[in-house]
């Protein structure tokens, strides 16, 4: 794998709105006692491979689950479609499980197998489905290069160039950033380049990436936010008694250490993971402030405030400067996401597998 100093982004692809139609199609044709999950997958083909747009959906309409088991054959592994995540009540289209699965020109067939498990009036359910789609009629062979772009959090973008299975000859090719040669090599024919890691540069405007052969541009690609989205949600709650930070961290976000250190009393550790929500919780008293950090980076201090209906006696509702703190609240939660984002994303933090 190639290392190359610089940035960049790109979204994965999303699954399309022909899936879900077929899934809804196959959903309303269950019988309404069989619970199961409803697996299906369209295939098609994109620069010199195929992939599969997977949907998982649910028999029931009345009635989450919890996906128990999740197999991909070729081993593939998914952010949505994993074991641990609930598959929601089918309501629509947008109750769904989607994901998408890239497969080499050689591979002529896939196959996803899911179970789950509901409850119901008291007795545990499973089932499990499984649905095979093969590689579109006549292959997805071709004569023409590809390149592929993969954007994470960190301002990271994987390219991967690949040859036509059908090419005439090798292919030589470039990988440039702002114009500037970072990396080459040659690609046999129906094969693909080892990943080429083009990392984040420390300017907001992420540069761009070009790939060339022979003076002949191929591909060109500036970092793109995952979908999903990279900034962590910030929640806080404050009661009589109690301050609670709760930090919800998007599927495709970082992954690090925080540290929430109160003026009185002990600090507490968050691990924040991808795709995960977590908490913490303080003791309340007067002139609590908890400060949040990364490392030796330090956020904006989250001050606890007595909710107005802890006052023993009724008091005139407060207007001016009070107003004020409370509607920049909501300003500062924005400030605390975005601020934990780019310490991150300057620590380097990466992805656990």
């Amino acid at each position: 794998m190639f290392q190359i100093p610089t940035a960049l982004r790109r979204p994965l692809a999303v699954a399309g709105a022909a899936v879900v139609g077929l899934a809804a199609a196959v959903v309303l044709g269950s019988p309404a006692s069989a619970h199961h999950p409803v697996v299906s997958g369209t295939a098609s083909c994109v620069e010199g491979k195929w992939q599969v747009d997977w949907t998982v959906a649910n028999s029931e309409k009345d009635l989450a689950g919890d996906i128990t088991g999740v197999t991909f054959t070729p081993t593939a592994t998914s952010e949505t479609v994993k074991v641990g995540a609930v598959l929601p009540a089918y309501t629509g289209n947008d109750a769904v499980l989607k994901t998408t699965q890239t497969l080499d020109v050689s591979v002529t067939e896939a196959t996803l197998s899911v179970s789950a498990h509901w409850l119901r009036n008291g007795k545990n359910i499973n089932a499990t489905k499984s649905a095979t789609v093969t590689v579109p009629r006549g292959g997805c062979r071709t004569a023409k290069p590809g390149v592929t772009f993969t954007d994470d959090c960190t301002g990271d973008v994987t390219v991967v160039v690949s040859n036509g299975t059908e090419a005439t000859g090798k292919l030589r090719y470039a990988v440039q950033v702002d114009g500037k040669s970072v990396a080459k090599g040659v690609v046999e024919i129906g094969k693909s380049s080892e990943p080429i890691v083009v990392p984040a540069g420390e300017g907001d405007t992420p540069p761009v990436i070009t790939v060339v052969s022979h003076g002949k541009e191929i591909g060109k690609h500036s970092w793109t936010e995952p979908e999903g989205g990279c900034v962590p949600d910030i929640e806080i709650e404050q009661t009589c008694d109690t301050l609670g930070i709760t930090v919800i961290n998007p599927p495709n976000g970082l992954e690090f250490d925080l540290v929430f250190t109160p003026n009185t009393g002990e600090p507490q550790t968050m691990k924040v993971e991808k795709g995960k929500t977590a908490k913490v919780t303080f003791d309340a008293s007067e002139g609590l402030v908890v400060t949040p950090s990364v490392g030796e980076d330090e956020l904006e201090p989250i001050a606890w405030t007595k909710p107005a209906s802890c006052e023993a006696t009724p008091t005139l509702p407060k207007t001016g400067a009070n107003t004020g703190a409370i509607a920049g609240g909501a300003g500062g939660l924005l400030v605390i996401g975005a601020g934990l984002f780019l310490i991150a994303r300057r620590r380097r933090l990466r992805f656990t597998a």
